[in-house]
């Protein structure tokens, strides 16, 4: 059959359960009285507070119920008759008698605890009813689908009795209970079967009629009323501790199984989470004697049924249940904790009667200093070796992505990927690609993307078996590709940089200090040959040293050049009167580009050259400044000037200072000083962000 049609099915099913259980509480009598009143006669009957319980299994005996069911019948009976008289005590106290007009039960009368009952049953049918639609075949599911079937059995039937306005025919009232205990112990019978068949069958489902039988003598001598008080409770609380039994022996039997285990340790939790706290907070008080009623009213504590399978739609919802893991562990620990202090305070009050508050002071006592510390030590070797982490593997990446070969790089990567997760196999090499890291079957197996040339690798079975791949393995996976790129882009820059610099070196040679001692080698004068060697030594410590810094300080430079000018001049007694930024300003001055200082460099070289090979002069005057985004160069000499056509003609030098103040987006002009000096002046003004005008020349 479909699974769309079986759960159709079911959802006509819960539909149909729910309106009857509205038409039978709309077919009972209601009277309008005021807000908050409570009635104290009716019809001449006195009402007794144990008349108004919401269960009547909080009397405690079975005489005692029927007695119960038979003044619901006699109350019943007075609201049979068009009117009643009704003694009620208002919220103040007072009590008044007036006469009220019985009609008919309405939907706006039904409170919402009767509604609240009604969707909690039909939240569990629908949830059990979409998982048997999935896997009819399956033992667990037919088990676990059996569960949700009872829930609105029990939690309907209830629904009706338990918000009743005052009293119900007790006929009424019997079968509402039998219906309920039915309910109740039935849904605890498919507890203990989905136990014992899930994850895997601990024997044939045909053994399942075992207890149930067993059960169902629990169920008829309940509803007759002629076995042991409150047996219904009992058997209740017997199937939580078989299935409690049974969840701990599929727990060993799947301990070599990660994804049943991972299902089996959340499907424990949420079943018996939400089972035990029904029982501990509503059933228990009651069936052993600690309380004359639960701790919450039983049609809220309906509600923790709803953990159960609400729970498990999280995990089959591909929410994935291996995501659960150590919530899991901590939500058992807590509810434990919270457990223990509930035995202790009843084991202390049975021997300090009439003192609860100091039971539960001591009870808090030894949870304080007994439980909480070995709960902590418990979660240390719970999560702590089961939890992948890459604390301490830094060195591990980078030394794989530094490795010398292709082979030792996959080596050095699988050995990391082992000793981060313990798989229980090598890691495999995947042909497909992996864009990014993700978990396949179900958390048996963890994808790893390719990484500089490597291919994809697949990983089964984490920590040995022993868990599933989880989402902070996706994390570390993803913290470890990205690492290893780091390292790995970090190692290519660095052989980016290397061969650059060496095309730097061999280009700076060949250009600058070839040509300079080819001049050197050529020249005849022995003042001219000195100069270029001086000059070929400087550029050479230049590349040597300051090629290998992308940036330089201004003064810096500047106070190098002074030096080299000033020893340049000296050896031809020319003065020298130098002014600069250095000159006013106590910083370093702007950084600026190796280019920029390669051609200042060269600019200031050329001008001193010409100074001391043609202009005869006595001193040499040079002005830089800082001019808002520009440097300004001024070179100023006392000689005999430049004669007539040499700078059209391109002479000594100077196109050489034109063409590199123009590949440095500035400008030079070189022209004999003002009518009535003698001297050359060379004006040059360079950006101090070349590149900067070049991205806008090139928009």
């Amino acid at each position: 059959m479909s699974p769309a049609f079986v759960f159709l099915g079911v959802v006509l099913l819960g539909c149909a359960m729910s309106l009857v259980s509205i038409l039978v509480a709309l077919s009972q009598p209601q009277i309008d009285l005021p807000r908050g009143a409570v009635p104290v006669e009716v019809g001449g009957i006195e009402i007794l507070p144990t008349d108004l319980i919401e269960e009547p299994d909080q009397l405690g005996t079975n005489a005692a119920i029927a007695a119960f069911r038979e003044r619901q019948s006699l109350i019943r009976a007075q609201l049979d008759e068009p009117r009643v008289e009704v003694a009620y005590r208002l919220p103040d106290d007072r009590v008044e008698t007036r006469e009220f007009e019985v009609r008919a039960r309405q939907l706006s009368d039904l409170p919402w605890a009767f509604w609240f009952q009604i969707v909690v049953g039909l939240v569990s049918l629908f949830i059990g009813g979409w998982i048997i639609a999935l896997r009819p075949g399956d033992w667990g599911a037919r088990m676990f689908a059996l569960t949700a079937l009872f829930v609105p059995v029990f939690a309907q039937s209830a629904a009706i009795y338990s918000t009743r306005q005052i009293a119900l025919d007790g006929g009424l009232f019997h079968t509402l209970s039998g219906i309920n205990a039915l309910g109740a112990v039935s849904f605890g019978i498919a507890l203990v079967g989905l136990f014992s068949q899930y994850p895997k069958p601990m024997f044939r489902p045909v053994w399942l009629l075992i207890p149930a039988a067993l059960y169902s003598v629990a169920i008829v001598l309940s509803y007759l009323g002629t076995g042991p008080d409150n047996i219904a409770g009992m058997a209740v609380l017997s199937q939580m501790l078989i299935a409690l039994v049974l969840g701990t022996i599929q727990w060993f039997r799947s301990r070599r199984e990660p994804l049943n285990r991972a299902g089996l340790r959340w499907f424990i939790l949420v079943s018996l989470v939400g089972c035990s706290l029904f029982v501990f907070l509503s059933s228990a008080p009651i069936t052993l004697g600690i309380a004359d009623e639960g701790f919450i009213p039983q049609g809220i504590a309906f509600a923790f049924f709803n953990i159960m399978h609400v729970g498990l739609a999280l995990g089959v919802m591909r929410y994935k249940v291996f995501n659960l893991d150590r919530w899991s562990y901590y939500i058992w620990l807590w509810l434990s904790g919270m457990v223990m202090i509930f035995v202790l305070d009843v084991l202390l009050i049975r021997f300090l009667q009439g003192q609860p508050w100091l039971s539960l002071s001591v009870a808090l006592l030894i949870a304080g200093f007994l439980y909480f510390p070995l709960r902590q030590m418990l979660l240390r070797l719970l999560l702590h070796r089961r939890s992948a982490t890459l604390q301490g593997r830094m060195a591990d990446i980078v030394s794989a992505a530094l490795s010398p070969t292709s082979r030792e790089h996959g080596l050095r990567w699988d050995a990391l990927l082992t000793d981060v997760f313990a798989p229980l196999a090598p890691p495999e090499p995947l042909s497909e690609p992996v864009p990014s890291p993700r978990i396949e079957e179900n958390g048996l197996a963890l994808l790893i993307p390719g990484i500089d040339g490597l291919a994809p690798r697949r990983l089964y079975y984490a920590q040995k078996g022993r868990r599933l791949f989880s989402r902070d393995d996706l994390e570390i996976v993803a913290n470890m590709v990205q690492m290893h790129d780091l390292a790995t882009e970090s190692r290519r820059a660095y052989e980016r940089g290397v061969i650059l610099e060496r095309d730097r070196i061999s280009r700076d040679v060949h250009d600058n200090i070839g040509a300079q001692l080819l001049n050197a080698l050529h020249s005849r004068e022995v003042s001219r040959k000195d100069d270029l060697l001086r000059d070929s030594l400087s550029d050479l410590r230049a590349i040597i040293n300051d090629g290998f810094q992308a940036e330089f300080a201004l003064q810096t430079m500047l106070a190098d050049l002074r030096t080299e000018t000033a020893q340049r001049l000296e050896a031809h007694d020319i003065a020298l009167r130098w002014t600069g930024p250095a000159d006013n300003d106590a910083d370093d001055g702007p950084i600026i580009s190796f280019e920029l200082v390669n051609g200042l460099r060269s600019i200031l070289r050329e001008a001193v050259s010409n100074v001391l090979r043609h202009s005869q002069a006595g001193r040499l005057e040079v002005d830089i400044a800082l001019v808002g985004d520009d440097i300004t160069l001024e070179i100023e000499d006392d000689g005999i000037g430049l004669p007539p056509g040499v700078i059209d003609a391109g002479g000594n030098g100077i196109p050489n200072i034109m063409d590199r103040a123009q590949v440095l987006m500035g400008h030079a002009r070189i022209d004999n000083r003002e009518e009535g000096q003698s001297g050359t002046l060379i004006k040059v003004t360079l950006p101090l962000d070349p590149d900067q005008l070049r991205d806008k020349a090139a928009e």
